[in-house]
């Protein structure tokens, strides 16, 4: 798939039995139904890593890392002095017959130290060449061009050895690894300027529908704000993609479909966000059906039963419909839409999960992954997550940090008992 600029060309004719075709559909269940694992995996099989690229380390923030990283130099680069004194060879401080030396030569800008020479350091101060320890100020008795020994030291004491921190060679960051601040701190450290990393998936939310106007519009009857492609456009910024929206204020089948393949020269996903309307969904569908190939499947999951998606374009670009109420919208982007925007960054596309102990009664169907909003909370002894219901779906998301994830063999969990919960925003 293509990075920047897709060019149009002239493609051989070819019948209907080599025309692509989507991947084989997984089996349903008993009750006609796509299990979720399933579905991710199927999922997963229309995309591959976007092809990785050099990139300056300071502007390679949030990416993944496709090569394993090695220190290049010593860090510290030079050995350093632990504390205000001298720096020595300790075979200098005793004779031939073992001896303790009463005093140096104090020895000034040298670079390398000569025999029986001290050379006077500061904390953190390079050491010169050849230096094997650091007598403390304490430890001698400065007069003029020499200092006397009052009491010695061990090879290497007070002194922090070139490497101590950071050898040559050694790994710093694995392939796969996603770089953080910190670790771009570190790698400068290392004396690495470059990294090989895969760029950010370019995703380009589509939001349609015939009531929905844009925020601060003033509202006719009938209207309502467009949140949903607001909501899932931060949700993907937060996978690390970048992003871009556009809006289409309607339900027109060929006016989507314009709007969608004018976006696919900048696209390595696209999804659609929609009003509630059954029209409008279906006006999408529509769209896609014209631009691709689909599929569409109810899912064994609650929210987000309906699922769509397809490849369309010329250049087979990923698409996925995501349900109108924003509650399923949300959630199904966490099931389906994370994990495709981890592949394409060539990152882990399997989700931590952590344990919690259930504050109050949970029910769900047997048979189907259920997905309750919840708010966790880690005293830091203990994770408790209790459910977060609300009339308004979008106060129920704002209060939720954790999605509580209930099996397809469960049907009731009681208070006290553990259940499993992604934590929002974490991967």
């Amino acid at each position: 798939m293509a990075l920047f600029g897709r060019k149009k060309k002239a493609e051989p004719e070819v019948d209907e039995e080599t025309k692509p075709i989507l991947p084989p559909a997984p089996r349903a269940d008993l009750n006609g139904l796509r299990r979720v694992a399933d579905h991710v995996d199927y999922l997963l099989n229309l995309v591959h890593p976007l092809k990785p690229f050099g990139m300056a380390v300071i502007d390679a923030f949030d990416q993944v890392v496709c090569e394993d990283i090695n220190s290049l130099i010593n860090v510290p680069a030079n050995s350093t002095s632990r504390v205000v004194g001298f720096a020595v060879r300790v075979s200098d401080l005793q004779d031939e017959d073992g001896k303790p030396v009463e005093s140096l030569v104090l020895a000034k800008d040298v670079e390398h130290l000569g025999t029986g020479q001290a050379v006077r350091v500061g904390v953190g101060e390079a050491v010169p060449r050849g230096a094997t320890a650091v007598l403390p100020e304490e430890f001698v008795e400065e007069k003029a061009d020499r200092i006397e020994v009052v009491q010695a030291v061990a090879e290497g004491e007070y002194l922090r050895a070139a490497g101590e921190h950071l050898a040559i060679g050694e790994r710093l960051l694995s392939k796969g690894d996603t770089l953080n601040e910190r670790n771009i701190g570190m790698l400068a450290a290392a004396g690495i300027d470059r990294v090989l990393v895969r760029p950010k998936p370019r995703v380009v939310i589509v939001a349609s529908g015939a009531e929905l106007v844009e925020p601060g519009a003033e509202l006719g009857h009938g209207e309502s704000t467009d949140a949903n492609s607001y909501l899932i456009a931060a949700a993907a910024k937060a996978v690390g993609a970048t992003v871009f929206r556009v809006a289409v204020h309607g339900n027109d089948t060929q006016e989507l479909k314009q709007a969608i393949t004018d976006q696919l020269i900048r696209a390595d996903l696209v999804i659609s966000t929609t009003g509630g309307s059954r029209e409008d969904y279906e006006a999408v569908a529509a769209a896609m059906s014209e631009l691709g190939l689909v599929d569409a499947v109810e899912v064994a999951m609650s929210p987000g039963r309906t699922q769509t998606c397809g490849l369309i374009g010329e250049e087979r670009v990923p698409m996925v419909m995501l349900p109108g109420n924003p509650v399923s919208a949300y959630v199904s982007f966490q099931v389906f839409v994370v994990p495709l925007l981890r592949r394409l960054m060539g990152a882990d596309v399997h989700r931590r999960t952590v344990r919690a102990i259930a504050k109050g009664m949970l029910r769900s169907v047997k048979g189907q992954l259920h997905l309750l909003r919840g708010e966790l909370i880690d005293d830091g002894r203990v994770r408790s997550v209790a459910r977060v219901a609300d009339p308004f779906a979008m106060a129920e998301l704002n209060r939720s940090n954790a999605l509580i994830l209930l099996d397809e063999r469960t049907e009731v969990v009681r208070p006290g008992e553990v259940v499993q919960c992604w934590v929002m925003g974490e991967f």
